[in-house]
């Protein structure tokens, strides 16, 4: 008998038969229910069920089959049958509906029409590939015909004991089935959307574990299709770990309090949607663990810098399981390449990271929620969500845009059956009231705010509010920052790089007592600015063991914010948005309680880097309007009452309600709502999710001195990247070099109207746009980062 192949590695040396690959599917989905089948209704479960058995059925046909077996008879009528029609092939999903038996299906399990239209477009799209002739040209389903009665039926009499099922329908009888495909105009597409996201994104989730091409260490050899085990790993009384970790810290101090009263809230409604508000330093992140439980749990932040520092703190801390937590973003693989000496380990522990199998993941949200696009292909992340939690940590972080989208995907995660956890200490109302508005349920209680021994609020803050009447005047009081940085850590942060250059060039100016003056930016190469946060955090460490009375100066920009874990005695700042000033003030006597009757939080209203131009950092609107609220606190104990207050003031959404800020968050969640799904493609959909407009530079000096060693690792990168065969220490040395390469590197924003007169290539890294290094003729100063200038960015061509 004929056998028929599913899968082959690129040798043909290993394959798996389409029932053999069909069987693995199914005892993925059998070991998968065991821990989450109440997550599912039984439709919902016999649906993706159906979708394991039948979604590859289409690969029996002839061309198929001659493309993947070695010496497959040839079929000459058949062959001039494609001729014919001008085509190569027909797509495997399109061909796996044709077994589709609609009137047993409706028998055995109750589906109707939906739901056979929902099984029809998921397995039609398992593979997002479009029926084209050899033109690139659309062809008609009922064009087919001709071929499906020779081919696959043919070939099903052959094998019919497979499933002992014939083709119900003729293939373009099938197509009024398939309701998602590049085209899709349906009514009330919302709810059919919310049935195929599940079946499809639990198929693909399903068949690419079945799939994967790995290594079986008791067989010795290659197969088909990863453990069950390691499909979904399962945590195990994972709250143990922090109640243990929380034990050994009572022991050493008792003043310590676990659970506090927003832990004890947060592990209590464990089986709810909760919105935290709440403190900075008051253990939001160990209640989210509690709330996590032994829950699958997703724990998002806005930039790599912080996701590192969570993950690496709840592994320092034993706060969970270090065999069971993982990272996912860009340089995810890096990271975990420096916790294990294995790298075989290490590349394992990423593709698991990449296929969502661990039960603890710390990601970037674009990870994650760019399904918002509904775009084909992105269904594993929301039929994920669905059994899973999830954190959004620091939401206030988000542009308006980025806000509108996070805001929808909590509604479908909500619709889907999944849970979230909303965690910040600032958080504006408008998020709180589209919520409700699109009944998305939630818990949030009363606001805990962090008190001292005694049960009061601790006071941390003194603000001192400046306005200038001049120009020529909107400038920080220099003379004073010198004077307290003789015995004072000083902590200055800019609104834009180019104003923290200037600062500090101006406070060296002044420096007359050789008081330590430094700066931190993004434009700083990545080995230099790594270097600095080392020391910035060393300087000014938030443990009370670590801190030490070194005196002087820290220059920065919005990337301390939220970052770095840090702790000044004093913080001047320019003014900017209401939610920043206050991240900005968490880096000034963050867990202290601040005793003097005097200022230690100077906010300057400079003006610098705020407007409605797209080079602005601030919107003009909020910017005037923290301003206007911020002089009702000025001069005076700033509490943690009060901040909140702040916040609601400022982001009034009634007063706001005509603003670009509401307007914005508004237009792009109903443009979502009303997106059709597959309108979009996958690539752009990420991209639009990320909004990038910056690239990855290297400045020409630094490039040419490396091409210029006896040792070039560009050179040395790129022979490994092009070698037709890479062994697994050529995967390593690979995403070394990278590293190195990238350590060289800064950003800078895109200015696409220059072109380049450069003359040299840019570095290619890898095959996505990212990935790509321009050479700029921008001056690097070791001491001041890279020396940007709208007007001579050259970016290699």
């Amino acid at each position: 008998m004929i056998k028929y192949i599913a899968k082959s590695d690129k040798n043909k040396t290993h394959t798996a038969t389409i029932e053999e690959h069909a069987n693995k599917l199914l005892k993925l989905f059998d070991n998968f229910k065991k821990s989450y089948s109440s997550k599912f209704d039984d439709k919902e479960l016999n649906l993706i069920e159906t979708a394991c058995k039948l979604h590859d059925l289409g690969k029996m046909n002839y061309k198929f089959q001659e493309y993947i077996q070695k010496d497959y008879p040839t079929n000459k009528k058949l062959n001039d049958l494609y001729n014919e029609l001008n085509i190569r092939d027909i797509p495997h999903g399109i061909l796996s509906c044709c077994f589709i038996d609609i009137a047993n299906l409706q028998k055995e399990f109750g589906f109707d029409d939906i739901d056979i239209k929902v099984l029809a477009t998921a397995i039609f799209n398992h593979h997002n590939r479009e029926l084209l002739d050899n033109n690139k040209q659309r062809i008609e389903f009922k064009r087919l015909n001709s071929i499906v009665n020779e081919d696959l039926k043919y070939n099903v009499e052959k094998c019919n004991e497979i499933y002992n099922k014939n083709l119900y329908c003729e293939i373009d009888g099938m197509e009024e089935n398939v309701i998602i495909n590049n085209e899709c105009k349906i009514k009330n597409h919302y709810e059919f959307w919310l049935k195929f996201i599940i079946i499809k994104g639990m198929l693909n989730k399903i068949d690419y574990a079945a799939s994967a091409f790995v290594y079986n260490k008791e067989k010795k050899d290659y197969e088909f299709g990863i453990n069950e085990e390691d499909f979904e790993i399962t945590a195990d009384n994972a709250s143990k770990y922090v109640e243990d970790a929380f034990k050994i810290k009572k022991e050493k101090d008792k003043k310590i309090k676990f659970p506090n009263d927003c832990q004890k809230f947060m592990k209590d409604n464990k089986d709810k949607n909760i919105i935290v508000i709440a403190s900075t330093g008051i253990g939001k992140t160990e209640g989210a663990l509690l709330w996590a439980g032994d829950s699958k749990t997703f724990y998002t932040l806005p930039i790599k810098v912080s996701i590192n520092a969570i993950y690496e703190r709840i592994r320092n801390e034993n706060y969970y399981d270090k065999a069971k937590i993982t990272l996912l973003h860009s340089d995810a693989v890096s990271e975990i390449m420096k916790e294990d000496a294995d790298f075989g380990d290490a590349l394992e522990k990423y593709g698991k990271s990449k296929k969502l199998s661990y039960p603890f993941t710390v990601c970037t949200i674009d990870q994650l929620f760019y399904f918002v696009f509904k775009s084909l292909g992105t269904e594993i992340f929301p039929a994920t969500l669905k059994y899973s939690k999830i954190i959004i940590d620091e939401i206030q972080s988000y542009t308006p845009e980025i806000t509108a989208f996070i805001l929808y995907g909590l509604k479908v995660i909500n619709d889907l059956g999944g849970q979230f956890c909303i965690m910040t200490a600032t958080l504006p109302p408008i998020i709180k009231e589209l919520m409700e508005r699109e009944n998305i349920k939630f818990e949030t209680p009363k606001i805990f705010i962090k008190k001292d021994e005694n049960g009061n609020s601790i006071k941390r803050h003194f603000i001192k509010f400046t306005q200038f009447k001049n120009e020529e005047e909107k400038d920080f009081n220099y003379n004073e920052i010198l004077e307290n940085a003789k015995n004072k850590k000083v902590l200055i942060i800019c609104n834009m790089v180019k104003w923290s250059q200037e600062v500090y060039k101006k406070l060296k100016e002044k420096n007359k007592e050789n008081i330590e003056i430094n700066l931190l930016h993004s434009r700083f190469i990545f080995n230099d600015r790594k270097d600095r946060e080392i020391k910035i955090q060393k300087f000014a460490s938030t443990k009370e063991e670590e801190r030490n009375n070194d005196a002087g100066i820290w220059i920065s920009t919005q990337i301390v914010e939220a970052s770095l874990d840090i702790d000044f005695d004093i913080l001047y700042t320019d003014m900017c948005a209401a939610d920043s000033l206050l991240q900005r003030m968490g880096r000034c006597y963050r867990n202290r309680i601040y005793k003097k009757d005097e200022p230690n939080i100077f906010i300057y209203d400079t003006k610098v880097g705020v407007g409605t131009e797209k080079e602005s950092v601030y919107n003009l609107e909020l910017y005037e309007r923290a301003i206007r609220f911020i002089k009702e606190y000025d001069n005076n104990i700033f509490t943690e009452e009060q901040k909140l207050e702040y916040i609601d003031k400022v982001y009034n959404t009634k007063e706001l309600e005509n603003s670009d800020y509401v307007e914005s968050i508004y237009k792009n969640y109903e443009a979502l709502k009303n997106l059709s799904p597959a309108f979009i493609e996958k690539s752009q959909a990420a991209d639009l999710f990320r909004a990038i407009d910056s690239v990855t530079v290297i400045p020409e000096e630094i490039y040419l001195s490396i091409i210029e060693n006896e040792n070039n690792i560009i050179n040395e990168y790129l022979e490994i990247r092009d070698k037709e065969k890479k062994t697994k220490d050529d995967l390593k040395n690979l995403i070394n070099k990278k590293n190195e390469i990238l350590g060289f590197t800064t950003s800078v924003r895109s200015y696409k109207s220059l072109k380049s007169n450069a003359g040299i290539k840019p570095i290619e890294l890898g095959k996505n746009k990212f990935d790509k290094i321009h050479i700029v003729d921008l001056e690097y100063d070791k001491e001041l980062g890279l020396l940007e200038s709208k007007a001579n960015i050259i970016l290699s061509d």
